[in-house]
């Protein structure tokens, strides 16, 4: 199994990160956009209905000047309260658009911090996917120039093919089952001397029944 690559995982878990942070955006941004719409509709109804208190207030400014030059007394105090009936509503809707609008500028604050979020995370996004890219590109060309080192030579005993790599100190001249063989033919013995163990070949035509150390001290004596 291919051992996984640090950096490839940490990229790849920085793109993941930067998705999901895109993923919140978005969704931020689905619940903040009808809610600044909702916002500018109503601010709009109130500018209908400011418009139409102000068409009021002129009116009843008219009637009241008319009811003066006819000295009519009573008709005058009844548009006089109707004036200050409009006027008090008309304060009423400028005190609820400026509350509307208070709450849209704060909606649009956070919408314009959401999006500058989106936005970053989109370039975090884009800078890790770059990366990662080249990282793949870079592991591909190290697996390739790691292939290139491989080469085949042929068993000294049975001619199978055997691969080895450049890079090892010595090239093998037997296959895995050669090699298994092999070392099934060495046995153990003892000294008789000194009862030391002594490694022999089941081929050698000469079984030693001394060791080198008691046959080098005999050589001496």
């Amino acid at each position: 199994m291919r051992k996984s690559d640090p950096e490839l995982e940490r990229l790849r878990s920085e793109k993941e990160a930067a998705q999901r942070d895109i993923d919140s955006a978005k969704a931020q941004l689905d619940r903040l956009s009808p809610q600044r719409s909702a916002y500018q509709s109503q601010i709009q109804s109130i500018n209908a209905t400011i418009a139409d208190l102000k068409q009021q207030i002129s009116s009843e400014r008219d009637a009241i000047r008319i009811c003066r030059a006819a000295r009519d007394r009573i008709s005058a105090d009844t548009h006089r309260y109707n004036l200050q009936s409009y006027q008090a509503a008309l304060q009423e809707q400028y005190s609820i658009k400026n509350s509307y609008y208070s709450q849209k500028e704060m909606s649009k604050s956070e919408f314009d911090s959401v999006v500058s979020s989106l936005r970053a995370a989109k370039e975090r996004k884009q800078r890790a996917q770059k990366a990662f890219n080249a990282r793949l590109s870079q592991l591909k060309e190290e697996r390739e120039a790691e292939a290139q080192k491989w080469r085949t030579t042929s068993c000294k005993k049975c001619g199978r093919e055997i691969r080895y790599h450049t890079d090892w100190n010595r090239i093998p001249d037997l296959c895995d089952s050669c090699r298994k063989q092999e070392r099934e033919k060495w046995r153990e013995t003892t000294c008789r001397v000194c009862g030391r163990p002594i490694r022999y070949n089941v081929e050698w035509t000469h079984i030693p029944s001394v060791c080198k150390t008691c046959k080098e001290a005999r050589r001496y004596h």
